[in-house]
């Protein structure tokens, strides 16, 4: 597609990508950053329900070691003195039992063995159900106190107490407390005890929670120890890494959702972002295409959003397209002057030998004897418009043949002295004041041509006043550069008309050639100068020169 080779598609094609390769990056990273994040959060959890199973383990059995010792203190139990069986001991071993809770039974036996009252009636009859052999042992063994017996399975916590003579001291018997291991922790442990594991002191396994099916490694541990009388018990809360894996997918499900989502708002973002900025490139091409027309169409105009870079080429641009339209003007210009001139050089050869002729005929007129007074007045008339051609034609050839300048020191102050000077008397007679204004303004230019310019702007500014009027003359230098400048308080030029004044034979004096402005243009653009004009209608017009203070290498 060509749109693909196009700066907006490539910049489209890179911005999507850059997008699409960061947000895969993020979501990656973020996706293991949460595996080790869910890691180390569930093994936080994990060890604070260790911390709490294992506290809570150690107070419970202190608290059933307790009760039982508490039990056998009582003074009911000393009716075990009696070699006989005793309802009331076995009501308060139903009420023990009931107080540790559902599936805990209680005996009180003899030394040696003889059952003598029990928490289950049943253990009194003729043939009493046999004793678990935990508790047989328990109470067998030399000293009382709390044992946790791993096998059979599922276990079983046995907590036994002396019973002791008020009268003389001695040992009337023994109470035996004993529960199964699973219904103790499913009272003890507020956990859910699925995936809890309970180890012994000597390394055997008490419990194991009916959810712990698998390889060790396939669940994430926390441990924890509590210490009871039996020795230190350590405590085991897991999850299967398979939950957390199913949990952490989830999440990642969520993070590719909200991925997926940022790629929805962010490439139409992005291809409107490539969009301002190329649009405006896209303009400006179709105008540089256009720019080798005779009359390319203006810039387009450029979005104040559009980049900095876009802004400053369409500058450019503009800056380039007047550059280029002045210089189709200025070719223009000189190819009619150049027409001009070689039409004007033809004219003035032409016209220079008959104006030779009435020259000569005219003085021929003045001086005849036989010349009255009316004679002599057609004559004088005859020669003032002969003389006023004489100079169109010498305007005509300086015109339509410049030469070259032959630059040497020359004063600018003096050189508009002595213009002002041959002007003189052609101001007064006209009624208009001329001054000269500034100080030595020394520079290298043709002193011939300096002085032409002179005369024609201080000619034209003359001609533009009015009686009364004044034209003032100033020079200085200014900077690497001479100034020349001079005011007239005349009629002015309307600025409709302000181009019009630099094309040769257009004048707006009834006396005037048309070719005093264009001379002086040709000769200060020959020395490398430039003249300016500003004029207002009514209040007069300033023409402005400024010439170069070594014409030598501007030339």
């Amino acid at each position: 597609m060509p749109w693909l080779g196009s700066l907006a598609g490539r910049l489209a094609i890179l911005l999507a990508g850059f997008i699409l390769l960061a947000t895969v990056v993020v979501v990656v990273r973020e996706y293991r950053v949460g595996d080790e994040r869910l890691v180390a959060e569930t093994q936080r959890v994990l060890a604070s329900r260790a911390g709490v199973a294992s506290e809570r383990l150690e107070v419970s059995l202190a608290e059933r070691q307790r009760l039982v010792a508490l039990w056998a203190a009582l003074e009911t139990s000393q009716d075990l003195a009696v070699d006989d069986v005793d309802k009331r001991v076995s009501r308060s071993l139903q009420d023990l039992a009931s107080t540790l809770g559902d599936g805990t039974e209680a005996v009180a036996a003899r030394p040696g063995g003889r059952v003598l009252a029990a928490s289950d009636p049943a253990r009194l009859g003729d043939a009493p159900p046999p004793l678990p052999r935990s508790v047989e042992r328990a109470l067998e063994s030399r000293e009382p106190g709390l044992a946790l017996v791993a096998a059979p399975s599922p276990g079983t916590i046995v907590a036994t107490a002396d019973v002791v003579s008020n009268v003389d001291g001695s040992v009337l018997g023994r109470i035996a407390v004993w529960t199964p291991l699973p219904r103790f922790l499913s009272a003890a442990i507020p956990l859910e005890l699925a995936t809890t594991v309970l180890t012994g002191p000597g390394g055997a396994e008490l419990a194991r929670g009916d959810g712990v099916t698998g390889p060790e490694d396939a669940y994430l541990w926390a441990r924890d120890s509590a210490r009871t009388e039996a020795g230190s018990v350590q405590v085991a809360v897991g999850r299967q890494r398979t939950e957390l894996a199913a949990s952490l997918r989830a999440s990642g499900r969520q993070l590719v959702t909200l991925a997926a989502l940022f790629l929805l708002l962010a490439l139409p973002a992005a291809l409107l972002v490539v969009r301002s900025g190329t649009s405006a490139l896209r303009r400006l091409t179709r105008a540089a295409t256009e720019l080798d027309a005779h009359h390319p169409a203006p810039l387009p105009p450029i979005s104040p959003w559009a980049p900095t870079e876009v802004r400053v080429l369409a500058d450019a641009m503009e800056s380039m397209v007047e550059r280029l339209e002045r210089a189709r003007e200025e070719l223009a210009r000189s190819e009619s002057l150049a027409a001009v001139g070689m039409l004007t050089k033809s004219l003035a050869h032409e016209i220079r030998t008959p104006l030779s002729v009435l020259r000569a005929g005219t003085e021929m007129l003045f001086r005849s004897p036989q010349a009255g007074e009316r004679e002599r007045e057609v004559s004088e008339m005859l020669q003032a418009e002969v003389e006023r051609l004489a100079r169109l034609v010498d305007d005509l050839l300086v015109f339509g043949r410049p030469s070259p300048p032959h630059p040497q020191d020359v004063d600018l102050h003096g050189v508009c002295a002595g213009a002002l000077a041959v002007l003189g008397g052609d101001a007064a007679e006209n009624g208009v004041t001329v001054s000269l204004e500034g100080a030595a303004t020394p520079l290298r230019a043709d002193p011939d041509q300096l002085r032409q310019i002179v005369l024609n702007l201080v000619s034209n500014g003359v001609r533009a006043c009015e009686r009364g009027g004044s034209v003032r003359v100033r020079t200085r230098a200014d900077g690497a550069g001479a100034v020349l400048e001079v005011e007239d308080d005349g009629t002015g030029i309307p600025e409709d008309r302000l181009d019009e004044i630099w094309k040769p034979l257009v004048t707006t004096h009834r006396s005037g050639s048309g070719l005093g402005l264009p001379i002086v243009r040709q000769l200060v653009e020959a020395h490398g100068g430039r003249v300016e004009v500003h004029s207002v209608p009514g209040e007069g017009t300033l023409m402005r020169v400024v010439l170069p203070i070594d014409a030598t290498e501007k030339a």
